[in-house]
């Protein structure tokens, strides 16, 4: 290296210089030149030119005049005319294949806020200049830093926004983010706030500023507040925040609710870090919190108004919490003004968007915010990742078939393959579950045709979806081939669902329905013998379902047993019943279920969840008349909850099921078969007092009871009644009709009640129309009448 001093200062002075500047011989001496460093602080008072540009293209005048013309709305020279809508649409910029160069490039044709737009802005917005100007220096670094394209609307939109901050310096935004965070790492660890001087202090105007907001929010800080300028509202909200965040935290939702109320409010920043920090620590105790209208919900909606949020560089964190809890329309609203504006969004905000909109089950907004994923092309969320993927599973649980004139097919999964998605082997599990939900199986078959041409490999999902089909559509042989590959992989066979889905199919081929050649005892120990090979059988031997000196036999897999699920003791429970019809055995066990249950046992006690337990022991109960008062004190058991535990003695929770129109069906059903009419009145009483809707199952019982009671009148109307509430009359209902030793009379009883019916509509007509009308109308309920009646009539008629 040379020593010669010109040379080591002429080295240093070129590595400072901008490259035009850089030519051998040549001093570039136009007042305009700036180096791209420099850019960024001048970019309010200058343009910004392409670096690396020819000489002759950098002319002084330019630069002298720029801050006097309109900034251009085109769009960059390197972009596409159909680019131009799409970013016009939506805002972003695609990355390219130099990250520096492009944001160069596309920071050289972005357009920027000169002092015409700047004088504009202040003339309408009634606003001092040098807030203008502080606010237009922020936008422009944003749209460098960003290489953003916004028309001349977004420019306005932009510095708008920014310009509604009470801390348009970057002094105050640097001072609340050091406070910030010392205070919320102090809280995440459990400890003091490490440095106490970076908090700011309240003061003497402080304090009693303070003093009136916690005694009336609402009022008289309001007032003060609204009272205050600019320059004493940014100096008192930090203050009154870090304050409030640390010793009273319920009350910084009142504080946000009426400092953002005005056009001037703080950073948006600085309400989703107070909102994050409420969520994060204090979201427990105020989940229920309430002041008049307010909620923690519509607090956060209120305060992240979207129409307040910056279009250049919004915190994507705020606009994701206020997408979960703004509601419905919050939603839609946010997202229209997004696409509008062209405001910056990130991918994780777009899936957050596609998420919020498949719990809505809107496909279509979902399959909009899935583009934006697309279009925003982040590295990190492609259409393969995992996020992706994992959303995209979630939105063809809402898939359905429709029939087009090339065949049938799914109505999302062909949109989604369109855009780009790779289906993997989860999401052809979604598909396949759907295909099988059709009810059509050659559909199925096609699917796990192209999962195996795809070398999808089965995995426990993918079984417990075949076998439930097979089990749906009675198929045996094709339970015991799934049955024999399950057999052969280990990890599968001791899945806990695959079990349970095979020792189900098993209980519906043996159990459920018994042969009657079949030896019970035969059912019930082959039940067990499967049981034994996975489960515990303690819980069974508490139940009183074994014998004491049972033991499994000795070939019947590891010693260590997991406990049973739910699933697997409500199949033992059931079978016993099926296999063992005394009384007796069923007081006994009922007796000792309710004892576990109250002592909160770990296995037992979760079964109080759902009916399916207590439904089998009503049934049990009703084949005996000595089984109906047990079965009234068990609905009342389910009725009164006040002595269960509330969790197992493991500490999981339990939340006990109240009786459900399949129960009260069940009990109901108890007395009509004992031919107990005066306690199945009783009974219909409770369920009118517990407000029980009837299903069809409950009206098919209640018609067999009168059935069989040969009480015509009350079996007429109860037809007439479930025909109201929109229940048709079925096979199970013509059944219970088998049983009517004068089945003409109920054609009769249905015939007078049906004129009764008509007469009275007469009347009412009579009463309130016209009557030159009564006799059209007449007669044409006659012909609605007899036409129902000859309906009922064929199908009464062939079971007589």
């Amino acid at each position: 290296m040379s020593s010669c001093p010109h040379q080591l200062v002429r080295t240093r002075l070129n590595g400072l210089l901008s490259p035009q500047c850089r030519s051998p011989g040549r001093w570039h001496r136009e007042s305009g030149t700036v180096n791209v460093g420099y850019r960024a602080r001048l970019s309010t008072h200058h343009a910004v030119t392409e670096p690396g540009a020819a000489p002759d293209a950098l002319d002084s005048s330019s630069y002298r005049n720029a801050s006097d013309t309109v900034s251009s709305s085109r769009p960059p020279p390197n972009q596409q005319p159909d680019q131009v809508g799409a970013h016009e649409h939506d805002g972003y910029s695609q990355p390219s294949g130099h990250p520096r160069r492009a944001r160069f490039q596309r920071s050289s044709s972005t357009p920027i806020i000169t002092k015409d737009k700047m004088k504009k802005v202040a003339y309408v917005r009634h606003a001092d200049p040098k807030l203008v100007a502080m606010a237009a220096e922020r936008v422009n670094r944003e749209i460098l830093k960003k290489s953003k394209y916004l028309t001349d609307r977004g420019l306005y939109l932009a510095l708008a926004t920014r310009l509604n901050s009470i801390y348009t310096r970057e002094l105050g935004l640097r001072q609340w983010k050091e406070a910030y965070s010392a205070i919320y790492h102090a809280k995440k660890e459990q400890r003091e706030v490490l440095h106490p001087s970076a908090l700011p202090k309240l003061r003497e105007d402080g304090e009693q500023l303070l003093a009136v907001l916690l005694d009336d929010c609402q009022g008289k800080f309001r007032e003060a507040w609204l009272a205050m300028n600019r320059a004493s509202r940014a100096w008192a909200w930090q203050r009154l925040a870090i304050w409030l965040l640390q010793h009273n935290p319920a009350a910084v939702l009142e504080f946000l609710v009426v400092t953002t109320e005005p056009q001037e409010k703080p950073d948006m920043t600085m309400i989703v870090d107070c909102l994050s920090y409420l969520e994060k620590f204090h979201y427990e105790e105020l989940r229920d919190w309430q002041s008049g209208p307010l909620t923690f919900d519509s607090v956060v909606a209120a305060t992240l108004d979207p129409k307040d949020w910056p279009i250049i560089s919004p915190p994507q964190k705020g606009i994701r919490l206020y997408i979960r809890r703004a509601g419905f329309l919050g939603v839609y609203e946010s997202f229209r003004l997004m696409g509008e504006r062209g405001t910056t969004m990130e991918a994780q905000t777009a899936l957050c968007y596609m998420n919020q909109f498949t719990h809505f089950k809107d496909v279509e907004y979902a399959l909009k915010a899935l583009e934006y994923v697309r279009k925003i092309n982040d590295p990190e969320f492609s259409l393969d990742s995992e996020g992706v993927v994992r959303h995209c599973c979630k939105l063809l649980t809402l898939d359905t078939v429709e029939d087009k004139a090339e065949g049938r097919n799914f109505k999302i999964l062909p949109r989604l393959l369109k855009m780009g998605v790779q289906p993997d082997r989860d999401m052809m599990n979604l598909v396949l579950a759907n295909a099988y939900k059709t009810g059509d199986p050659q559909l199925g078959a096609d699917m796990l045709q192209f999962m195996k041409l795809h070398n999808h490999e089965f995995d426990s999902y993918t079984y417990v979806t075949l076998l439930t089909d097979a089990v749906s559509r009675g198929d045996r042989g094709r339970v015991d081939e799934l049955v024999q590959e399950v057999e052969m992989q280990e990890e599968i066979r001791r899945h806990p669902y695959i079990f349970s889905k095979i020792f189900h199919a098993h209980f519906t081929f043996t159990a459920k329905h018994i042969d009657p050649e079949s030896d019970p005892a035969g059912v019930f120990y082959s039940m067990l013998d499967m049981y034994t090979k996975l489960h515990d059988i303690t819980p069974l031997k508490e139940l009183l379902l074994l014998p004491p000196q049972y033991t499994p036999p000795p070939n019947n897999g590891p010693e260590l047993k997991t406990p049973p699920s739910p699933v697997s003791l409500f199949l033992m429970i059931a079978t016993f019943f099926r296999c063992r019809n005394r009384i007796s055995q069923v007081h006994h066990m009922y007796d000792r279920f309710r004892e576990l249950v109250q002592q909160g046992h770990p296995s037992i006690a979760p079964l109080v969840e759902t009916d399916h337990v207590y439904n089998e022991f009503l049934i049990a109960y009703r084949k005996s008349s000595r089984g109906l008062r047990s079965s009234v004190r068990l609905v009342e058991d389910m009725l009164d909850t006040s002595s269960l535990p509330k969790e197992t003695t493991e500490g999981k929770a339990i939340k006990p099921i109240a009786p459900t129109p399949r129960t009260w069906t069940i009990l109901l059903s108890a007395f009509n078969y004992s031919r107990q009419p005066d306690a199945a009145q009783k009974v219909r009483d409770m369920m009118a007092k517990h407000d029980v809707k009837y299903n069809q199952v409950t009206w098919n019982t209640i018609i067999n009871g009168f059935a069989n009671a040969q009480d015509i009148p009350e079996t007429a109307a109860a037809i007439t009644m479930m025909e109201k509430e929109g229940f048709a009359i079925d096979h199970y209902t013509m059944k219970s009709l088998r049983y009517l030793r004068d089945p003409e009379r109920l054609w009769v009883a249905i015939e007078e009640m049906d004129e009764s019916l008509a007469s009275d509509a007469a009347r009412m007509s009579l009463a309130s129309e016209p009557t030159s009308d009564v006799h059209s109308d007449q007669k044409e309920r006659d012909e609605l009448i007899d036409s129902g009646l000859e309906k009922l009539e064929l199908k009464l008629k062939p079971k007589m």
